[in-house]
């Protein structure tokens, strides 16, 4: 660590005890809880858990109405499988009332921060108020992030994000863009203290610009960042440009990869490209970050401190069986102003079933296999985005995909493509693994989702 890192590690400690700003303090309590028995990390995540559904309960109009119905109240939940009784919260369900309801009782948005949910692929997007205490605990599960890596505080690093991404504010996007809690305040941390520089996002669509990532290349090989996060499907395609260059950027020690699912394969190409590991980040606006991958790459640890990982099997309702495959169910623990209880969102992934290998108590769960919205059910069958990455960009020569899904019990496939023949092979290859009448066309360009995103299916 450096001398600059250890100042820096300092002053957050000191701005702690005097300011509101104690999020190294919350940091430190994450590090100290992966060092706790398992027994103990799960009876001090269930404190938190039940004292969070007596405060809904009391001061969440929504929740009391919503398990009231249902004949659920906080006395009755004794443990976590009585907790797994309790409805789960869908966007659906807060449409159908007022998005008011699940602010707490007396809760001024004035004084609180707000952040929205994506709205890509789920339609309306789902605007949350978090606390000063809810912010300082996302930030730090962020810094448990980063340190996982080897990077620490004053290290350089570089990041890509999505053209409507908050941190870019509007420079891409025609003056929308999503607006980020406390951004000046971010942009002063961005600059003195993580020391991160933004790249220009992709924007033209998913062909592969050879001219843009050579420019991304020399700003990168200029600025010796130990850390590169952001868009994994940027970094997907910038490792395979270098690659068939045969450049190197012997600096970069670490990659973060999120935003958009990425395959095994695709992380493999990354790993290769920087000869470093890549570590999967999940979370989301509304949530922030809940669970990080570590150098065992066995998974990502789930930061059950401020967050509650369930994984359902979609038919059953019921918990999906470890290696199983399910409905994503969060409940962040932290966020009082607008609590969010076993909250559904959108994503499948599944829980392994053995503990990591690095040691950590915090518990594992895959990194996702996409969205539900994002899949294509048949004849019993469900094949996620993650299949499609596995089955599609593992023939060389692809460079980019997207399934159309729209026409029941077909599969419309647009494919950038630069060797010939693999349309037919591509074709014939996913009748054979999904039993489906599969089209594929050649095509220039696909289009990127509106904030900015790669999407692999869509109806």
């Amino acid at each position: 660590m450096t001398l600059y890192s250890s100042i820096l590690e300092t002053l957050y400690s000191l701005a702690g005890t005097i300011t509101p700003y104690t999020a190294w303090s919350v940091f430190r309590e994450i590090k100290k809880g992966g060092a706790l028995s398992r027994d103990e990390l799960e009876a001090l995540q269930w404190q938190r858990l039940s004292a969070l559904l007596q405060f809904a309960y009391d001061n969440v109009s929504l929740y009391r109405d919503f398990w009231g119905r249902n004949g659920i109240h906080p006395k009755d939940i004794k443990n976590k499988n009585d907790f797994c009784k309790l409805p789960v919260l869908t966007r659906a369900k807060i449409a159908a009332g007022v998005q008011d309801d699940l602010l707490c009782r007396g809760g001024d948005t004035g004084k609180l921060a707000s952040v929205c949910s994506s709205g890509t692929t789920t339609g309306k997007p789902l605007r949350v108020f978090i606390d000063n205490a809810c912010y300082n605990h996302q930030y730090a599960n962020l810094l448990y992030g980063y340190y996982l890596s080897g990077w620490r505080l004053g290290m350089p690093m570089m990041t890509v994000r999505n053209y409507a991404h908050g941190d870019y504010q509007g420079k891409y996007s025609s003056g929308e863009y999503r607006q980020e809690p406390c951004e000046a305040l971010r942009s002063i941390i961005y600059r003195c203290v993580h020391r991160k520089q933004l790249l220009p996002p992709l924007q033209g669509g998913m062909k592969p610009d050879e001219a843009y990532l050579d420019s991304i290349y020399k700003r990168i090989k200029a600025y010796s960042p130990y850390l590169l996060e952001g868009n994994s499907y940027f970094w997907y395609v910038f490792s395979k440009h270098l690659l068939e260059r045969g450049e190197s950027l012997p600096s970069v020690k670490g990659v973060e990869i999120d935003e958009v699912c990425l395959a095994s394969g695709q992380r493999k190409i990354i790993a290769q490209c920087f000869n470093c590991p890549v570590y999967d980040c999940y979370g989301s606006h509304e949530l922030g970050v809940v669970a990080h991958g570590c150098p065992a790459q066995e998974g990502n640890h789930i930061l059950s401190l401020s967050h509650c990982v369930e994984i359902l099997d979609e038919r059953s309702g019921q918990a999906a069986l470890p290696g199983a495959t399910g409905s994503v169910i969060i409940t962040d623990i932290s966020n009082r102003a607008m609590p969010l209880i076993r909250y559904e969102t959108g994503d499948l992934a599944s829980m392994p079933a053995n503990p990591c290998s690095c040691g950590s108590s915090y518990p594992l769960m895959s990194s996702v296999a996409g969205r539900t919205i994002n899949s294509v059910a048949f004849a019993d069958r469900l094949f996620t985005e993650e299949f499609f990455l596995d089955r599609i960009l593992c023939f060389d020569g692809v460079a980019a995909f997207q399934v159309d899904k729209s026409a029941p019990g077909v599969l419309a496939v647009s494919l950038i493509a630069k060797a010939p023949g693999l349309r037919e092979t591509i074709e014939e290859d996913l009748k054979k693994a999904t039993g489906m009448p599969v089209h594929v066309s050649l095509v220039e360009n696909i289009p990127l989702e509106r904030p900015g995103k790669a999407r692999w299916v869509r109806s």
